[in-house]
């Protein structure tokens, strides 16, 4: 049995797929599996024991697949006669990419879904196809790759909180400058080193973080590879932050969680997983001393 799963988007997109593509590993464990996905989240999965594989999907000649009664890219054309079993998330709605697939040689079943406007968990509507092949959701941790190292155990220390305070859209961000007076309040109860997590969109945001925040026992991460930063989660004793991709990386490496939902929905877009916690005030943001007190309730929990 070999199976390839297609992910576009960003990378929240690609980890609240991966509860249906552990589901597809539990149902066939013998099977080869490969993903066509970005490079760089691939890293996180491929393993033997994972995903055998990842193709890029940023890799030229893909593009031709979206084109009616187009000229083909042979390499890909090769590469879809290889499966028993696609499931494709890529948008299709007039089934062009998928005429294309069947033109080419694309070999054994082909399932389109559909990842947009879920009305349920994203994650679980994302598993919906597994229903169809007679399977269920898995654990989407099950899937971690090779790259991704369990970080050591050191000597004793202060708790070591990660903030990631970006995300991908600016509507989903809370102001660092009320992310900081937080922090000061849950300073007076509480010792904790502060590791600050930037990647492209966040480039220059540690000036907004003033000195003692930033400095000493605190420190600013910027553009780590995303194995790295699963490491780093992994070791902390608390992720905050914003309904973001780095969010969702935060609830699939096992870190205990506190994520802050200003417009969107937590009921759709929190990651699965029982050590994530959400506070939502319905499209609102939190009042002033409003986190800090949801945050001490988080962390004597």
């Amino acid at each position: 049995m070999k199976i390839v799963v297609l992910r576009g988007g960003a990378l929240g997109d690609f980890l609240l797929t991966l509860p249906a593509v552990a589901g597809l590993r539990d149902k066939w464990p013998e099977a080869e599996m490969e993903m066509v996905v970005a490079r760089k989240f691939g890293e996180l999965v491929v393993g033997p024991q994972s995903i055998q594989a990842v193709r890029p999907i940023e890799q030229p000649g893909l593009a031709t697949f979206y084109a009616k009664e187009g000229k083909l890219d042979v390499e890909w054309g090769d590469y879809f006669t290889e499966f028993d079993l696609t499931i494709s998330y890529l948008f299709d709605p007039d089934e062009i990419f998928f005429g294309n697939w069947k033109r080419c040689g694309g070999t054994g079943e082909f399932i389109n879904h559909d990842p947009r406007n879920p009305k349920e968990a994203a994650w679980k509507h994302l598993a919906l196809p597994m229903q169809r092949l007679g399977a269920t959701a898995g654990n989407g941790r099950g899937l971690m790759g090779e790259k991704i190292q369990v970080p050591k155990k050191g000597k004793a220390r202060k708790p070591n909180w990660v903030i990631h305070a970006g995300s991908g859209g600016a509507a989903k961000c809370w102001p660092i400058s009320d992310w900081v007076r937080e922090l000061d309040l849950l300073a007076k109860n509480h010792e904790f080193a502060v590791t600050w997590l930037g990647g492209e969109v966040e480039e220059g945001w540690e000036k907004q973080v003033p000195l003692h925040w930033r400095s000493g026992e605190h420190r600013w991460v910027q553009n780590r590879p995303l194995p790295e930063l699963v490491t780093e989660m992994m070791g902390s004793d608390l992720y905050l932050g914003h309904d973001s991709g780095m969010s969702h990386l935060a609830g699939w490496s096992g870190a205990k969680c506190g994520l802050l939902f200003g417009p969107t929905n937590p009921a759709v877009w929190a990651p699965p997983g029982e050590r994530v916690k959400c506070w939502s005030g319905g499209g609102r943001w939190p009042k002033e001393g409003e986190w800090a007190n949801w945050v001490e309730k988080l962390i004597s929990s």
